[in-house]
């Protein structure tokens, strides 16, 4: 789907649920306003000419709450399972970063629930599932953003995936919870993935910026697609491209240090259409339901472009959706 004149559609989260796909991203409620909301778009692959998957007129299904934590919604993630909240019973779980401050920093992770991805969902706190201390770890950091949910046995046992940034620089973290009760959620203690291995960047340091995760229990590997750090000097200050790695699952539970992430394939301006996108960022792995996938077959990148401050004033409202297709075999 292409954003209405106005609109931006940036964040995404896409996956597929048998014979249909849900696109989850931001986008604004209000014509040539930032005020972002969650919405969703169902897809249905349709044969013959131009066959494909068409996509169906997005629908928001989360907003931000006047006056709260999250007042101001940014990105959002989404899985399949078996979720209770109170005498509720449903099949379907949100994580999405917000934050009360205008400025988009300090953000914090909730969640919601639904019967549908395309349904009503409810926010199932009215505090955050993980909390960013801005008194501790600054408040201009862009604080816990980005999540990105795996269901780890298609069931209730959830792992959540963030970015987590402070004055030293942004980091992939990730907790798990059992989801099955989500009145009663514990979460296990915060786990800062490896950073070491093939990642592209131009830090001193390995970034993890904006990263979207899949898991391959077969292989028992975790895939990701990240933004490359630094972001680009000049307006927007986006990433000018996004590379997809894995690394073994058994690295996540030690604390020696293993061979890291492996490197698969880097994209930038020159992979674009006719290379007519010098911003390249905000990509997600397409999954199926609960956020895995088979590693061994090709998989589709779904990632941003915009157009540059210099050549349009709105460039906000030029973001769009693209992808791209990886070959494991190529």
């Amino acid at each position: 789907p292409v954003a209405a004149a106005g609109h931006y559609i940036k964040d995404s989260d896409l996956i597929a649920d048998g014979n249909n796909r849900y696109l989850l991203y931001t986008t604004n409620e209000t014509t040539g306003e930032t005020d972002n909301a969650i919405a969703v778009s169902k897809g249905t692959f349709e044969e013959g000419e131009g066959k494909g998957w068409k996509y169906g007129e997005g629908k928001i299904v989360l907003s931000g709450s006047l006056g709260k934590w999250d007042e101001n919604i940014g990105s959002a993630s989404l899985v399949k399972g078996e979720f209770a909240l109170g005498e509720s019973n449903y099949s379907w779980l949100m994580a999405y970063c917000a934050t009360k401050e205008a400025s988009e920093r300090q953000y914090n992770i909730g969640l919601a629930v639904a019967e549908a991805p395309d349904g009503e969902w409810t926010k199932i706190s009215e505090t955050p599932l993980v909390a960013f201390d801005a008194d501790v770890y600054g408040a201009t950091s862009m604080g816990c953003y980005a999540p990105s949910l795996v269901n780890l046995d298609k069931s209730g046992n959830i792992r959540l995936f963030y970015t987590y940034a402070d004055a030293y620089g942004h980091f992939a973290k990730f907790v798990d919870f059992d989801a099955s009760d989500l009145g009663a959620i514990e979460l296990s203690g915060e786990v800062q993935c490896p950073n070491n291995g093939q990642i592209s960047g131009g830090d001193s340091v390995n970034m993890f910026p904006n990263a979207d995760f899949a898991y391959d229990s077969a292989a028992k590997k975790f895939y990701t697609v990240k933004d490359y750090s630094p972001a680009a000097a000049t307006k927007p200050n986006y990433a000018e491209r996004i590379q997809l790695l894995n690394i073994e699952e058994k690295e996540f539970y030690t604390a020696e240090v293993g061979e890291g992430w492996k490197g698969l394939r880097t994209w930038d301006f020159s992979d674009t259409d006719d290379g007519a996108w010098e911003r390249i960022y905000g990509a997600c792995i397409v999954c199926d339901a609960y956020g895995q996938i088979d590693g061994s077959k090709a998989l589709e990148i779904v990632y941003n472009v915009c157009e540059l401050e210099m050549d349009n004033e709105n460039w906000e409202f030029t973001q769009n959706l693209k992808t791209f297709h990886y070959n494991p075999v190529a």
